[in-house]
């Protein structure tokens, strides 16, 4: 994996509702990323509304309806960690 200068940033553990890579988590699809990021930071109209055109659009809220509301609450990334462990969803060195 390539290093890179500054803070790097990721989305916290989600699972995917794109046929492709379904329930599969960390396997979003750029519009479930950035679906994600809107619904976490407090877009939620915003959110739904990208995720619209797309059939699997109420499944993707329906599998990550609490880690959704649980990420938005938290404000550091020790409380992501603590929810994602909570979720049995965090990844060890080894996995990759």
């Amino acid at each position: 994996m390539a290093h890179f200068p500054g803070t790097n940033r990721k989305l916290p553990a989600l699972m995917a509702a794109n046929p492709v890579n379904y329930a599969r988590i960390g396997r979003l699809s750029t519009a479930e990323a950035l679906c994600a990021a809107l619904h976490i930071m407090g877009f939620t109209s915003q959110a739904r509304e990208l995720l619209s055109p797309f059939r699997w659009c109420n499944t993707f809220f329906d599998l990550n309806k609490e880690l959704l509301m649980s990420y938005a609450r938290v404000n550091s990334e020790k409380g992501i960690v603590k929810i994602e462990m909570e979720y049995g969803l965090e990844k060890s060195d080894t996995d990759v």
